[in-house]
């Protein structure tokens, strides 16, 4: 009965030990480091860029669904429903309108994020209709959803409040 024992706890040993040896490595290389990612090396040349008064300032444009793509790739939407995206962009005004625009703020001089500011885009149309989007503080940059149903050229704002100073700049983006 003693062997019975014995050779039982053996083979439980080796039997959940194997999984250990089948593992490719068995180095700890987990990042203990969680730095956000740097938004001009995942987007690539910003739309427009601006450095005002220390401030710089960088921001891209994009259709919602290049935007849907971005997260699909980035595994931060794994929804492929229509019905479920409709009624996600209806509570999430984030992926509603037809573009997205996104704000990087940095401190020029030393190149730190600047995450306590407050921003928002003014949009003029090609017809001079004036809109105006808040933009939402969201991991690492502000973002926010705004529809552009001319074509043409619009004429944006973007201002920023850092520390009760308004800092802003002005670009064109044209629509096809």
């Amino acid at each position: 009965m003693k062997i019975k024992y014995v050779f039982l706890s053996i083979f439980l040993t080796i039997a959940l030990s194997l999984p250990v040896f089948g593992q490719k490595e068995h180095a700890d290389n987990t990042k203990t480091d969680t730095k956000m990612l740097d938004m001009s090396k995942m987007m690539g040349k910003p739309t427009a860029e601006a450095i005002v008064d220390g401030l710089q300032m960088k921001v891209w444009i994009m259709t919602q669904q290049e935007h849907k793509k971005m997260r699909d790739e980035m595994g931060m939407s794994k929804t492929k429903d229509t019905i479920i995206e409709m009624a996600s962009a209806m509570k999430n005004p984030v992926l509603a309108g037809t573009h997205h625009i996104m704000l990087d703020l940095k401190d020029s001089t030393g190149g730190n994020e600047i995450a306590s500011a407050k921003a928002n885009v003014l949009i003029v149309s090609p017809s001079k209709y004036n809109s105006s989007v808040d933009l939402k503080h969201m991991m690492n940059h502000f973002g926010g959803a705004f529809t552009l149903t001319e074509k043409g050229e619009y004429n944006l704002k973007v201002s920023v409040i850092v520390g009760g100073v308004t800092k802003s700049t002005q670009f064109k983006y044209v629509v096809d």
